[in-house]
Parts: structure tokens; C-alpha cells; sequence
């Protein structure tokens, strides 16, 4: 692979000793304290506001190895000092949050290299479509879902918000990576908004969907592993557009570091 890809900021040895130990406690706090454990209609769902981001930016920044410490000692930490679930700690979660500190530099370096970002936004749009028509389905032919040890009815209300957010966040993401992409023209090209969307969008898949339903059911029991799924798949379209928006706004502030 042609290494002139990987674009590194200048940054000491020391300043990323620091920034690696920032970039784990905010990533501890958001993981754990800040994250959302209840909605009304998707009681199911846990999502942590800015710490995948956090982690992705940590590697594209820092370097994979440095990605990788974020993600384990991120979730570690979290487990030891916030945890309160109730459950044992289980390394198969550490390693998801630690591939995706490390696969995140390569993942994101590789794809802004695509110069068609037509084919790519394509892509993502087809993918998300077959989501939500997977989850619908799902829905619709299900009264009850098992997460862990916990039942939940699946009501009238969920089956008809549930597509109805998904949808509004789908459209919300695709509107606002139309609307960078028109006014910032001249934009700094690490945070070119179609590829680092896409690069969320894989990392969400393989690393968070695939690779951690898999971890999940090792820990858990592959009884719930289709739930485990469905859920993380949900998850997905709120980590997009949350992802891509936080790694974008970071790497602009670090732009002066590139240079």
C-alpha cells in the first residue's frame, strides 16, 4: 500500500502521550456517563454520544496503536470506575472498541482516497435503505424482543417511530453531507465530508455491527444474537451522522497541525 496516504499531523512524541490520556478519559466519560440508556420507545438501545468518535479520531490523529490504547483503556476504565450494569467484565467488548482504535486509521485513510464520491454516497444510500426495510420487517413480525435477560414488547408505537427516526436521521445525515459538500468547496481534505461518512459508515458495519454482535454473543450467548443485531443496527444510524459530525469539527481543529 502506497504509504504517501497516510498523512500525519506533526506532533511530538510527548504531545501524543498527552492527547492519548485526554482522549481516554473523554472517551471514558462519554462511553459511560453521557451516554443515553433509556428512550421512551427503544428502551433496548444504549448510545454513547461522541465516544466511537472519539476513538476514530484518537487513531486518525494518533496513529493505529494509539487508537487501539484508546479503545481498550477507554473501556476498561469505564467498566472499573462507572459501571453499574450489573454484569461481569468481558474482554470480548474491550476488543471491539480496541479494533476499532486501530483499524479506524487505515479504514479512514484509505477511503478519502476514492475520487468518486458519487459511487460511495451511493453505496452508503442503498445500504441504509436495506436497513431500515430489514428492520421494518423485523418489527412488524415480532410482539417481543429478548436483549440479555431482559424482555421487551415491541408495540404499535415502536414499530411505527422506530422507521420514522430512522428515516429522519438517514435524511438528516444525507442532507447535511449535501449541503458541506456545496458550501465547503475548498474544505481541509481530511474532513471531506462524503469520505469520512463513508469511513464511519464501514467501521460502523464491520467493526461495531458485525465483528461486535459477534464479541457480544461470545459474552452473552448467541441465543440473543439476532436481537443483538437488529439493535446495533439501529445504533448504527445514530453513530453516523454523529460520528462523521464530531471527527469532522476535531480534525478541522487540528488542521494547523498537518501543515
Amino acid at each position: 500500500m502506497n504509504k504517501d496516504i497516510f498523512i500525519k499531523p506533526k506532533l511530538t512524541a510527548i504531545q501524543k502521550i498527552c492527547l492519548a490520556g485526554l482522549f481516554i478519559a473523554l472517551t471514558t466519560i462519554f462511553q459511560k456517563v453521557t451516554a443515553i440508556n433509556y428512550i421512551a420507545v427503544l428502551p433496548f438501545l444504549r448510545i454513547s454520544i461522541g465516544g466511537p468518535a472519539m476513538i476514530i479520531f484518537s487513531s486518525i490523529t494518533l496513529g493505529p496503536w494509539y487508537g487501539l490504547l484508546v479503545g481498550a483503556a477507554s473501556d476498561i476504565l469505564g467498566y472499573f470506575i462507572f459501571d453499574m450494569s450489573g454484569y461481569g467484565f468481558f474482554p470480548q467488548i474491550t476488543a471491539i472498541y480496541a479494533l476499532l482504535g486501530f483499524v479506524s486509521y487505515f479504514v479512514f485513510h484509505l477511503f478519502r482516497q476514492i475520487k468518486n464520491k458519487k459511487i460511495i454516497f451511493t453505496i452508503q444510500l442503498a445500504s441504509i435503505v436495506l436497513m431500515i426495510c430489514g428492520i421494518t420487517a423485523f418489527l412488524f413480525t415480532r410482539d417481543t424482543m429478548q436483549l440479555y435477560s431482559t424482555t421487551y414488547e415491541i408495540n404499535i408505537l415502536t414499530r411505527i417511530l422506530v422507521p420514522c427516526i430512522l428515516l429522519a436521521l438517514s435524511a438528516a445525515m444525507i442532507a447535511s453531507i449535501l449541503f458541506i459538500n456545496k458550501k465547503k468547496k475548498d474544505e481541509f481534505p481530511l474532513a471531506n465530508t462524503f469520505s469520512l461518512s463513508f469511513a464511519c459508515f464501514i467501521l460502523e458495519v464491520f467493526v461495531m455491527v458485525l465483528f461486535g454482535c459477534l464479541m457480544k454473543a461470545l459474552a452473552f450467548g448467541f441465543q440473543t444474537y439476532i436481537v443483538i443485531l437488529i439493535t446495533q443496527i439501529i445504533v448504527l444510524f445514530f453513530n453516523i451522522p454523529i460520528n462523521t459530525v464530531v471527527v469532522s469539527l476535531l480534525l478541522r481543529l487540528m488542521e494547523r497541525y498537518y501543515k
